[in-house]
């Protein structure tokens, strides 16, 4: 679920118990700042250093908190599946009593227990990622650190038992249509609606056996479940994720692609196209599930038709104020044309980057991926997921013969998944290259090279640099830099007419035209035709 909140103000109670827990005086504690926000499962009361989150009592097509019994076996599994994320945040669930005499009532008080609270450490607004993203605060470093975080939560969840319904291609099925249907029921332009849907139908037919593999090798875990920009926040500088889908076990064991796909699209969704294909490559780097390329398109517009839903039941709710009702609605549809401009990508090309050790090339390289929404597949990164040798070995013939299939399987799955691709190595070597040439002809796309070129000098001042620093996947060395010097063999002239300018801005698009025809071909490596 994409739970949207809302500021209540203090004076406006929703019923008696919102009423008394809007008084300093029911908490154990100073309550200054009193406030609450309200969701359409929760009031969330903000009392000084302290958040207490207290289950409305409804009972809904997909929630039932009709008893005190639920509510408090709810509040406990919250606070398990949160304290995988966030310690730090949730202290644990805590009674809610009333006095039989004066009718007070009291958090963590004597008494019988009229209702239980999910008790948290209180964090600034303002420090929520949903704010961070809106204010252009939101940095680069705590995108990497929070690809990082879900790459090592999702390897040690639990991983599905295969007994069950979860991450097969009929429960996928499910989520889509119980979604589309209130897409469906609510949306005032049905023709973009049936669009969407009839789009996501058609992908899920044909990924179908990839679902099914997807759960045989263990992709269907115990994930988040409702991993957007607004249940992140920054704690000491940290990205922190909290307030998974505890009520809806369904929603939660899913494929820990379709977790992270939420935030990726909610990134996409706030303009933020660079950090979005920064946080997938940092994350595919880090876990090495580019197998995940082919179901994300389908994923990531799924959370955009979820998100569209939620936005078209808020309108219906304000839909007496049809003011009120037009933002959400907007909204609704700007979603749908992202749900299916998710899927309709389709600009898959090759792009091989070139050049000795210490050239700027894994640099360049990045900075592509995030400027032209590429996938990149970095030898760096592949070379330490083989086999236990040790980093000397690495650099044999037999372990960098490894590495380029490697790459070239990576590229093989994501051009078929609509991707633009990086090959991000040294390609030194005219069979390499040739590999791909062949790769990208049997594929039908576009292929180019980017020829990364720095003085010896500049090469080993770098690799000197980058070996004190210790942080870069790189352990080619000053060694293997001179191996290099004396073994790479150069471009020969059809490689030549394939090379781009290294600063070319719209490169897919270059790429994906010259293979169209639309250019001629380039006859030089440093200019443009």
């Amino acid at each position: 679920m994409d739970e949207q909140a809302t500021t209540i103000p203090c004076r406006q109670p929703a019923e008696d118990l919102v009423a008394r827990l809007l008084e300093a005086a029911a908490y154990p504690h100073p309550a200054a700042d009193l406030q609450m926000i309200e969701t359409h499962l929760s009031w969330v009361f903000l009392a000084g250093e302290f958040a207490y989150k207290v289950r409305k009592p409804v009972k809904l097509d997909f929630v039932d908190f009709s008893t005190l019994r639920a509510r408090h076996t709810d509040c406990e599994e919250e606070c398990r599946l949160n304290r995988r994320l966030a310690p730090a945040l949730y202290l644990g669930v805590v009674p809610i009593s009333q006095d039989p005499a004066t009718g007070a009532i009291r958090i963590d008080g004597q008494g019988t227990p009229c209702e239980y609270a999910v008790c948290m450490r209180r964090f600034a607004q303002q420090d929520v990622l949903s704010t961070v993203a809106h204010d252009g605060r939101l940095r680069p470093s705590e995108i990497d650190a929070l690809a990082d975080l879900i790459a090592d939560f999702h390897a040690t969840a639990p991983v599905a038992n295969p007994s069950a319904e979860d991450g097969t291609p009929s429960s996928i099925r499910r989520t889509l249509e119980d979604c589309a249907a209130g897409v469906l029921a609510l949306s005032t332009e049905p023709h973009i609606a049936v669009a969407t849907v009839s789009l996501l139908h058609q992908h899920a037919d044909r990924l179908e056996e990839v679902f099914a593999s997807r759960r045989r090798s263990r992709h269907i875990r115990e994930c988040h479940g409702d991993l957007h920009l607004g249940n992140i926040v920054l704690i000491g500088g940290q990205p922190t994720p909290f307030d998974c889908l505890e009520f809806s076990p369904s929603l939660r064991w899913i494929d820990t692609l379709y977790d992270i796909a939420f935030l990726f699209m909610d990134l996409l969704a706030s303009g933020l196209h660079g950090l979005a294909y920064r946080l997938i490559n940092r994350y595919l780097e880090r876990c090495g599930d580019y197998g995940g390329l082919a179901v994300l398109p389908f994923y990531a517009s799924m959370r955009a038709l979820v998100r569209a839903r939620v936005l078209l039941e808020r309108a219906h709710q304000l839909e007496r104020t049809p003011d009120l009702a037009a933002k959400p609605r907007g909204e609704a549809r700007r979603m749908l044309d992202l749900s299916r401009a998710l899927l309709c990508r389709n600009d898959g090309c090759i792009l091989l980057m070139h050049g000795l050790s210490g050239s700027g090339k894994s640099t360049r390289a990045a900075q592509l991926a995030e400027a032209e929404g590429m996938i990149r597949a970095r030898s760096d990164a592949e070379r330490q997921r083989g086999p236990h040798i040790t980093a000397d070995d690495r650099y044999l013939p037999r372990a960098v013969e490894r590495t380029y299939r490697r790459l070239a399987a990576i590229c093989k799955l994501g051009v078929r998944a609509g991707f633009p691709m990086i090959a991000d190595a040294t390609f030194l070597a005219e069979h390499e290259r040739r590999r791909f040439f062949s790769l990208a002809r049997r594929l039908g796309v576009g292929v180019a090279l980017v020829d990364c070129v720095a003085d010896v000098d500049t090469l080993r001042m770098r690799i000197r640099t980058r070996m004190r620093g210790g942080f870069d996947a790189s352990e080619a060395d000053l060694h293997v830099l001179d191996a290099q010097l004396a073994t790479q063999q150069p471009l020969n002239v059809e490689e030549q007419a394939h090379v781009i300018p290294a600063e070319l801005s719209q490169v897919v698009s270059y790429i994906t035209g010259r293979q169209r025809g639309d250019f001629a071909p380039a006859g030089s490596g440093n200019q443009l035709p």
